[in-house]
């Protein structure tokens, strides 16, 4: 078994949300093993001081038809307390996702961690004890 975990929080909505550290700047990350790529608010490319790599391409969304996105150079990435090395996000506008979670009395997030993350890192999200063992 793997000895390195975060401990998850769940919201009121029964999602799993993580602190992490993009390029040295605190995140809260939700957890969605169904999202086939990890992204970030568009609006935070500044802030956590992202890269654009590429053009911008059409992407998917489970409550939206088509959404503009771009993916980013590498960014340092730390889950909790654990650095997970160099990791490539794509900047999407979550607006529509903290919309919802506010409208529910959640906290907004910064990003989502997919299962492009969870692959790459073979990492095991555990719903029961709300740990992500990475």
């Amino acid at each position: 078994m793997k000895d390195r975990f975060v401990a998850l929080k769940k919201s009121k909505t029964n999602h799993l949300l993580c602190k992490a550290k993009i390029n040295g700047f605190s995140a809260i990350l939700l957890l969605d093993s169904g999202a086939s790529n990890s992204c970030i608010h568009w609006n935070l490319k500044d802030h956590y001081q992202l890269e654009c790599k590429g053009d911008p391409f059409d992407a998917a969304s489970a409550s939206q038809d088509k959404l503009k996105a771009i993916s980013t150079k590498k960014a340092s990435l730390q889950i909790g307390i654990h650095p997970v090395g160099f990791f490539s996000f794509v900047l999407l506008d979550l607006n529509h996702v903290n919309q919802t979670l506010a409208s529910q009395g959640c906290q907004s997030i910064d990003g989502i961690l997919g299962a492009d993350f969870f692959t790459k890192n073979k990492s095991i999200l555990d719903y029961a004890t709300q740990k992500l063992w990475l």
